[in-house]
């Protein structure tokens, strides 16, 4: 599907070609015009192309992404245009992933860094290294991902880019929470927070705070917890991010059950419930009817319990989530057994 393609200066040898006649051969080519009409023909069919897949990968139809987004990265090429190449692979990565693939998805994303590299991109190169990070953290390559995330920060520092800074800061966090080296975690998303802060960056760092929370009642530091999942949350609202919003509610509910706090735990129910519940967003409403299930199983009410955990099982068989299904299958079949 990808074309091989060699950035930065290409050396030709002509064979068999008197030096003086290839020099002439040479500068007749280059004093030829620049067909404009061609290119811009060749730039909009590209850009439609873009487009194209952008809708098939809302439509989360990948396959015909992919085969969009490399056409349109050839004609990138063809026109010389680094710049929209480096927004392309930077898609097909992401389409990839989706799929699954992280050989291919990296090896797209390494396109797009090889491009950032030659255009002096910092930005993208900040952006390709996390993101091959994170596609090597999902394979489980713990050190490749380590040297990604760490070559990010550098680029980060070197330009004194504070949103990469807290990016890859917060994504060096999340790898040592992965390994259950939560001081360590909590040292970089703190830091991270601080960056994303000053990068005016609300989302990133509610994101980073939900990881931070996480971290915190992970060692047992659940007031720093609460904290940390209060100020995600009230970041989340102003910046209208429902995922946000959900991550800290649940947080927030993990935090209060683990204290037997119900009144805290139904307050923030109710957050969720007024999120999720009248929406069509299926997955909200599972893990909505689940964790009300939940509560009122802590909380001595087995009728309603029933209740919530039948809703979230007919949801979990409607979006093929097995291991869902066969868990709260079996909750409910504890309640007959009682």
């Amino acid at each position: 599907m990808h074309r091989a393609f060699g950035y930065g200066m290409v050396l030709m040898t002509m064979v068999g070609v008197p030096a003086a006649y290839a020099q002439d051969s040479l500068d007749d080519q280059l004093r030829q015009p620049v067909n404009r009409e061609v290119i811009n023909r060749q730039r909009d069919v590209a850009d439609q192309l873009l487009r194209l897949g952008e809708r098939q990968a809302s439509q989360e139809d990948y396959r015909s992404a992919l085969s969009a987004w490399g056409r349109a990265a050839e004609l990138y090429y063809e026109i010389g245009d680094t710049a929209s190449m480096e927004q392309t692979y930077g898609r097909i990565g992401g389409a990839y992933a989706e799929l699954g693939d992280y050989t291919g998805a990296e090896t797209a994303v390494r396109r797009q860094l090889a491009i950032a590299r030659d255009n002096q991109n910092f930005s993208t190169q900040i952006f390709a290294w996390n993101t091959l990070g994170t596609f090597r953290l999902q394979r489980g390559a713990i050190n490749s991902a380590t040297q990604a995330y760490e070559e990010a920060l550098n680029v980060a520092y070197s330009v004194q880019n504070f949103e990469g800074i807290g990016l890859s800061l917060s994504n060096l966090g999340l790898l040592a929470s992965v390994q259950g080296d939560y001081v360590t975690a909590i040292d970089y998303y703190e830091a991270a927070g601080n960056y994303r802060t000053q990068a005016g960056n609300l989302i990133g760092r509610a994101n980073t705070n939900n990881n931070l929370g996480a971290a915190y009642l992970a060692q047992g530091l659940q007031g720093k917890a609460i904290g940390a999942y209060r100020l995600a949350l009230r970041y989340g609202q102003d910046s209208n991010d429902e995922p946000v919003q959900l991550s800290a509610i649940d947080g927030l509910i993990d935090v209060y059950s683990a204290l037997s706090d119900w009144d805290q735990v139904r307050r923030y129910l109710d957050e969720r419930i007024a999120l999720t519940v009248n929406t069509d967003n299926d997955w909200g409403r599972l893990v909505t009817f689940k964790r009300l299930g939940e509560f009122y199983e802590a909380t001595g009410e087995p009728t309603l319990a029933q209740e919530q955990y039948a809703m979230a099982y007919e949801l979990a068989r409607l979006l093929d989530q097995t291991n869902l299904e066969v868990e709260l299958f079996n909750r409910l079949l504890s309640f007959q057994n009682r």
